[in-house]
């Protein structure tokens, strides 16, 4: 299974997130800020970045930009309540592998974190 980073600043949503994947038996590592997000991804090899668009420190797109920046190459998942559509499109042009829309279903959740895990 896959080891995966979970930023997300809503304690809620983080815990349905870490708990949903944790159940597919996948390895999950969580933070709560852009920075935390960075350091993480930056020394430890994960497979998978689950990303929150609105983080305490950071918009998604900083930490998005600088991963890439960075050369970290990951699988990143951004959600969001976003509905900008010239935004969604910026984090595409980032690099993002996907978008969510929130709210989202756990079963949502897995079905793309599956394709994505399975195209790379």
């Amino acid at each position: 299974m896959a080891k995966v980073l979970v930023a997300e600043d809503d304690a809620a949503v983080s815990l349905l997130i870490a708990k949903t994947l944790e159940a597919d038996g996948h390895e999950v590592t969580t933070v709560f800020s852009g920075l935390d997000a960075i350091e993480q991804a930056s020394d430890a090899s994960f497979d998978l970045l689950i990303l929150d668009q609105f983080l305490p420190d950071r918009f998604g797109m900083e930490v998005l930009a600088s991963l890439r920046e960075a050369g970290i190459d990951l699988i990143v998942i951004v959600v969001s309540g976003l509905d900008d559509e010239e935004e969604v499109v910026k984090f595409f042009e980032l690099g993002a592998s996907d978008f969510i829309q929130k709210p989202f279903s756990r079963s949502e959740l897995r079905a793309r974190i599956a394709v994505r895990l399975a195209q790379r």
